[in-house]
């Protein structure tokens, strides 16, 4: 509910150059929040109009798996997680070595429209291909809010989120507040910000298959059949490979992380 819009002129600026302020009221928190208008609304009013056609879908997910000499890098985000509210951790950490459906996203809107390609009720036959491949597959949500009043109201209701999320995947759910640069966005097409986005990542943190927007028939299909795809070719991989020694791990993860870090090459 807004209670009222209002200027400021605190710092000295005239009253018809002085920042907008809106109030705003969350009856079900019983909780007031003052929003400055510059810091949100002109990226907000810019990218909800910019979902007038396909309801903000920027691209189409590809039906086949990306090639993983030609595959971008997952971006290293570091953030707090529903396990560790106090010490934020690494991405590349929680997927390295594994196969993950990462869903990206900022606020219900885009959470609900990452839910229609990963979603179980939405999408059965992706949860049918993760169980399967439990022993590698993973999913994994990462909640960006750059606005530091809106990633206050994440943490108020953190204990909600641990109730509605398995205890299992409490490390696994991100929220990152800085870090998620414009050229970042560029590569990984994370070009509008009201909108949902899932990527599957391969066991080296490569990007082999995105989604945008809400999931097409034929885009479900094909995540499902990268899930599996992958997990195939990681249990090959592991049985090639036979037992790692604990250096070679390390330097194996070390390379990844120094990868990923920051960049998307």
């Amino acid at each position: 509910m807004i209670l009222s819009i209002t200027t400021s002129t605190l710092s000295g600026e005239s009253s018809c150059r002085a920042p907008l302020y809106i109030v705003l009221y969350l009856p079900h928190a019983d909780v007031v929040c003052v929003l400055r208008a510059k810091a949100v609304a002109k990226p907000y009013f810019r990218e909800w109009t910019n979902m007038r056609h396909q309801k903000g879908k920027t691209f189409v997910a590809p039906s086949k798996l990306f090639r993983a000499e030609k595959a971008l890098y997952f971006p290293n985000l570091h953030g707090i997680t529903l396990a560790s509210p106090r010490d934020p951790q690494d991405t590349t950490t929680v997927l390295e070595d594994k196969i993950s459906v990462v869903s990206v996203f900022s606020g219900t809107w885009a959470e609900r429209q990452a839910a229609t390609f990963v979603g179980e009720n939405e999408n059965k036959a992706v949860h049918e291909a993760l169980r399967e491949g439990q022993d590698v597959a993973q999913r994994v949500d990462i909640n960006i809010e750059e606005n530091a009043l809106k990633a206050g109201l994440i943490r108020l209701f953190m204990p909600g989120l641990r109730r509605q999320i398995p205890k299992d995947a409490h490390g696994r759910y991100f929220v990152i507040r800085r870090g998620v640069t414009e050229d970042i966005k560029d590569k990984t097409g994370l070009l509008n910000g009201k909108v949902g986005y899932v990527y599957l990542v391969d066991r080296e943190c490569k990007i082999r298959w995105a989604g945008s927007g809400r999931a097409e028939p034929h885009e479900k299909e094909g995540l499902v059949r990268g899930v599996s795809r992958l997990v195939e070719e990681w249990r090959k991989w592991r049985k090639e490979e036979g037992p790692i020694k604990d250096s070679t791990r390390l330097s194996a993860a070390d390379s990844s992380l120094a990868a990923a870090r920051g960049t998307v090459q």
